[in-house]
C-alpha cells in the first residue's frame, strides 16, 4: 500500500462523518486558517512540524471546517519526527470535521480523522479531550476554517483489533490467512490530495474501500463502531490446532483438493475466535457466544494462560493454545429439519405436508414445533412412498446417522401405531465414486446397492430416534453460499415399508421430525 495513505477503511469518508456529526460549522471570516494559527503559536511549534510532515498543513488550510485539539510542545518531546507513520497517526487522532466548541458541552464522542472515537467532555470546572485538559485561555480559538483547542497532552493512537493483528509479532499465521482474504482499493474519486511528502509525492486524505468475507462473518474488526473480545492464536497455537482440524476437511481433487482443504481448515480455526462486547474477565461468565453463534459454557478454559491486550475496539487475548473442543466448534452435529426443502428434498409416490406440533400432546418434544407428514399416494406394495433428504456440510469423519420420527398419535383420535421403514444412504466411497441408495441391513451396516434392505420399526407412542448406520465419510462436502444443491453428495432416503395388509398394526404414513448426524469423536 502506498506510503502516506490514511487508511480510512470505509466506502466514503464524507459519508462516515455525515453519519456521526450534525454540528454546524463555526468560523470567523478574515481570521487565519488553522494551519496559520498553529504555525504562529510558539508553544505549538512541534505540532506544527507534525502537520507539515503528515501533510495535514495543506488540509487544514482548506475552506472545509475542522476542529483541532493541539497538544502543546512539552507533551510531544518524546516523539521521533522521523517516524512518519506515528506522526500521521497522532495528528489524525487530534483532527475532526466540523466545529466543536465547549459551549453547552456535556459529553460527546467524536469521530476523528484517524477513524477513532474520542470523548470530549466537561470535567469539573473545565473540559477534557481523551482525558487531557484543555488550556482555558487557549480553547475555542475561532478561525477561518474551524476551531483550535490547545490541550495538555496528546491522546495516543490505539490500534484496533485488526490493526493489532496486522502488526503484532507471533501472529503471522493468523495474519496471513486473514490478509489472504482482504482486498484494498484506493478510491481516487473520493480521496483528497492534501499535500506532498519529502520526496515530492502527492499525499492524500484517502478513501480506501476494504472488503474481507471472513471479517464479514466473524466481525468487522477494522471498524470502531462495535466492541469485541478476540482470542488470537499465536503461531504455535495455530499450527497445533490446524494439524488437529485438517483431517476433517479432506477434499476431492475435483473440489479443490489440498488447497481447498487448507482453506476450509483455516476458516474453521477463525470461526469461533470473536465474541461481541469486551470482557475483561471472561472466566467469570457462565457462557460465551461467538459471533458465528456457537455457545461455550464456562468459557474460562478458552482463555487459560492467555495475555490480555486492550485495544480501541475491544480486548484481545493472545494464546499459545486453542482449547476448543471439536463438538463445540468445528465438528458439531448436523441437523436437517425434515420440513426444510431448501436443499432440494425429493419424494416419490407421496404427498408432503408440513404440520405443527403446537397444542398437541407432543408440544415441546418436536424440533422447531414442526414435522413432515409423508402421505402415500398409491396402494401398491411395489410403489412405496419415499422421501430423500440431501444433507450438506458433512466433514471427512465418522458419524452416527439417525432419523427421528413423530408418532401418529400426535393427531388426536388416532391410535398409536409404529412405522415400518427402510433406509438408503447415498455417499462417496474412498475412491471418490458416488454410491447411490445403498440399503441398510439388520445390523445397521451398509449394503451393496440393489440388495434388499432391512425393515426398521419405530416406537408406537413416543418420538423415536431411529439409528440408521455409522459411516466414516472420506471427504468433506461443504456447501458454500451460491452453490447448487446438486453439489451435495450425501443423502438419506426414507421409505415406507408397511404393506397394505399390515395397516391394522402399522402406519403407512410417515411423520419425520429431523435427520441428525452425530460426530463420533
Amino acid at each position: 500500500m502506498p506510503a502516506g495513505l490514511a487508511l480510512l477503511l470505509s466506502s466514503a469518508c464524507s459519508d462516515a462523518w455525515d453519519d456521526h456529526y450534525v454540528t454546524q460549522p463555526s468560523t470567523v471570516a478574515g481570521s487565519p486558517t488553522i494551519t496559520e494559527y498553529i504555525a504562529g503559536e510558539s508553544n505549538l511549534s512541534e505540532f506544527s512540524k507534525m502537520l507539515t510532515i503528515s501533510g495535514y498543513d495543506t488540509l487544514l488550510s482548506k475552506p472545509q471546517t475542522y476542529t483541532v485539539w493541539a497538544p502543546v510542545n512539552a507533551t510531544l518531546a518524546g516523539i521521533d519526527l522521523r517516524d512518519t507513520a506515528r506522526v500521521r497517526n497522532i495528528v489524525s487522532n487530534h483532527v475532526t470535521r466540523f466545529s466543536y466548541p465547549t459551549s453547552n458541552l456535556v459529553s460527546k464522542v467524536i469521530y476523528m480523522q484517524a477513524g477513532k472515537f474520542i470523548t470530549f467532555s466537561r470535567t469539573g470546572g473545565g473540559f477534557s479531550f481523551g482525558g487531557f485538559d484543555l488550556l482555558p485561555a487557549q480553547s475555542n480559538i475561532a478561525l477561518a476554517n474551524g476551531i483550535v483547542h490547545q490541550i495538555s497532552g496528546f491522546v495516543p493512537y490505539m490500534d484496533n483489533i485488526w490493526e493489532y493483528i496486522l502488526k503484532a509479532q507471533g501472529l503471522d499465521s493468523l495474519r496471513a490467512f486473514l490478509n489472504s482474504q482482504s482486498e484494498y482499493v484506493f478510491d481516487a474519486k473520493n480521496s483528497v490530495e492534501i499535500g506532498t511528502n519529502e520526496f515530492g509525492q502527492a499525499v492524500y486524505d484517502s478513501v480506501i474501500t476494504f472488503s474481507n468475507p471472513i471479517l464479514d462473518q466473524i466481525g468487522r474488526l477494522h471498524l470502531e463502531d462495535s466492541v469485541y473480545t478476540a482470542l488470537l492464536p499465536t503461531n504455535k497455537a495455530w499450527s497445533d490446532a490446524y494439524n488437529k482440524v485438517k483431517s476433517n476437511y479432506k477434499t476431492l481433487l475435483a473440489d479443490g483438493g489440498p488447497a481447498r482443504q487448507r482453506y476450509y481448515s483455516q476458516r474453521a480455526l477463525v470461526s469461533n475466535l470473536i465474541f461481541r462486547n469486551a470482557f475483561p474477565d471472561p472466566g467469570s461468565l457462565d457462557s460465551l457466544v461467538s459471533t458465528t453463534g456457537n455457545t461455550f459454557k464456562s468459557p474460562g478454559y478458552l482463555f487459560t494462560n492467555s495475555t490480555a491486550v486492550n485495544l480501541s475496539n475491544g480486548i484481545a487475548y493472545r494464546t499459545d493454545s486453542l482449547r476448543y473442543k471439536a463438538a463445540e466448534s468445528w465438528q458439531q452435529p448436523i441437523i436437517l429439519e425434515a420440513e426444510n426443502s431448501s436443499y432440494g428434498r425429493s419424494y416419490n409416490y407421496a404427498n408432503l405436508f408440513v404440520r405443527s406440533s403446537l397444542g398437541s400432546a407432543f408440544d415441546g418434544q418436536v424440533s422447531d414445533s414442526k414435522y413432515l407428514l409423508v402421505e402415500p399416494t398409491t396402494v401398491s406394495n411395489t410403489t412405496m412412498s419415499t422421501v430423500t433428504f440431501p444433507i450438506p456440510n458433512t466433514l471427512s469423519g465418522k458419524y452416527n446417522i439417525y432419523c427421528v420420527m413423530v408418532p401418529n398419535s400426535i393427531v388426536e383420535g388416532q391410535a398409536a401405531k409404529p412405522y415400518r421403514v427402510k433406509f438408503y444412504l447415498t455417499y462417496l466411497n474412498n475412491n471418490g465414486t458416488p454410491v447411490t441408495d445403498a440399503p441398510i441391513d439388520a445390523s445397521n451396516k451398509l449394503m451393496v446397492p440393489g440388495r434388499v434392505g432391512a425393515i426398521f420399526t419405530s416406537t408406537a407412542a413416543s418420538v423415536s430416534k431411529m439409528f440408521v448406520t455409522q459411516y466414516e465419510f472420506p471427504f468433506c462436502n461443504i456447501l458454500e453460499e451460491g452453490d447448487p444443491s446438486s453439489k451435495i453428495t450425501v443423502k438419506l432416503r426414507v421409505e415406507n415399508a408397511t404393506r397394505i395388509t399390515e395397516t391394522v398394526q402399522y402406519n403407512r404414513s410417515m411423520r419425520i421430525d429431523y435427520i441428525i448426524l452425530e460426530p463420533v469423536q
